[in-house]
């Protein structure tokens, strides 16, 4: 989940909204010489895997109708009614959408999706410590990485680096769960921001051990506005005055989310001058869902409805936690298409599409790929 602050950020967000009016990854043929792309992360980017993980007890029940409806016309595992922001950025290589690793009957031929719903940057033992509890099942990015090592052993060996070059590697999102468990389990904000530094750590040894491995191209995704979700907007309700920005989302954790990226954009930037030869994109989740949300209406999208869910019930943002998307009798809007936010924490599909209209455009043009329009 990604952020930038609001006022600083509107004017260059406006440009790359008129790009991505004008010409998008969906009417374009790139050339990046990309032939795969493997997928680390979270419930953002999963794609069956907590579906399919032994003993995971998950609240957002992707397994279960209505999630898939929109697109592929039945549950797949992805937290969205259909596809995610990582099928979006395969289809703008030409490539077919990531399987999950788990899903052993899958092909892999040109990429892996190992993300897990609530997984972590850090592992277990360092919440534990301090006395934040996490899932049993918890699948943090050290176990993916892990994964992802077995996966190459078994299919490239000793040529994986070669393998490799070609490849795209999107590192996350990661820290949302990390920083939501705090939350949840009544950790203060001042104290789960002392946590920023190691989570931004964890990421960037994740890298560091890839490019070990011989990958060259990564996009690193930021968190998104924490406090337009109607998650944290019904959960961590703050009256106080002045905590509400003009869209109504809560200031105090989208200034989080704003303080976790710019330490993830540092980070970038020192890990690029040790490695010159390798292309570390920044992804702005935060920045794009802004983008969305301050044009909506010029996306198609319902400004009345814009920090709603369309999946769930009660109160002012369709959201209990108590009585979630996929639970039976839950309500389903009639449009998914015309809303931002599906089931309280996670996007519709047609939100993921425009916010990949936004990151892509800026990736590609980083990474210093050739663009063309199509027909």
């Amino acid at each position: 989940m990604a952020t930038l602050s609001i006022t600083r950020i509107s004017l260059s967000l406006s440009l790359i909204t008129l790009t991505a009016f004008f010409f998008t990854p969906s009417t374009a043929q790139t050339k990046c010489n990309i032939n795969s792309v493997y997928q680390l992360g979270d419930s953002l980017a999963d794609a069956g895997n907590v579906i399919r993980t032994p003993g995971a007890s998950i609240i957002f029940r992707a397994d279960r109708s209505p999630y898939g409806s929109t697109f592929f016309n039945r549950p797949t595992g992805r937290f969205s009614n259909g596809r995610v922001i990582i099928d979006f950025i395969t289809q703008s290589f030409k490539l077919p959408f990531l399987n999950a690793y788990l899903d052993r009957g899958a092909a892999f031929t040109q990429g892996v999706n190992f993300a897990v719903a609530g997984g972590t940057a850090l592992n277990t033992s360092f919440w534990t410590a301090r006395n934040i509890r996490l899932p049993t099942w918890n699948t943090p990015l050290a176990n993916q990485l892990g994964w992802f090592k077995t996966h190459l052993q078994s299919t490239c060996g000793s040529r994986c680096a070669d393998s490799l070059k070609n490849s795209l590697i999107v590192m996350g999102e990661w820290g949302g769960n990390d920083y939501y468990n705090g939350f949840f389990q009544n950790k203060q904000i001042s104290e789960v921001r002392t946590y920023v530094p190691n989570v931004v750590a964890g990421i960037m040894r994740g890298i560091k051990d890839v490019i070990q491995l011989g990958a060259t191209r990564f996009l690193v995704p930021g968190i998104y506005p924490l406090g337009c979700l109607p998650l944290y907007l019904t959960s961590f309700p703050d009256n106080n005055t002045g905590a509400y920005d003009q869209m109504g989302c809560l200031r105090n954790y989208n200034e989080f989310a704003s303080y976790h990226n710019r330490y993830v954009s540092r980070a970038i930037a020192n890990l690029q001058r040790e490695f010159p030869n390798v292309s570390i994109v920044y992804g702005d989740f935060y920045g794009s869902l802004l983008t969305v949300m301050r044009s909506a209406s010029s996306f198609g999208f319902d400004q009345n409805t814009l920090l709603s869910a369309c999946c769930g019930t009660g109160g002012r943002y369709n959201f209990n936690f108590r009585t979630v998307c996929g639970a039976a009798g839950i309500n389903v809007c009639s449009n998914p298409a015309r809303y931002v936010h599906w089931d309280g924490i996670h996007l519709t599909d047609e939100a993921h599409r425009r916010m990949t209209d936004i990151l892509v455009n800026d990736m590609l043009s980083k990474f210093r790929c050739a663009v063309q329009a199509t027909s």
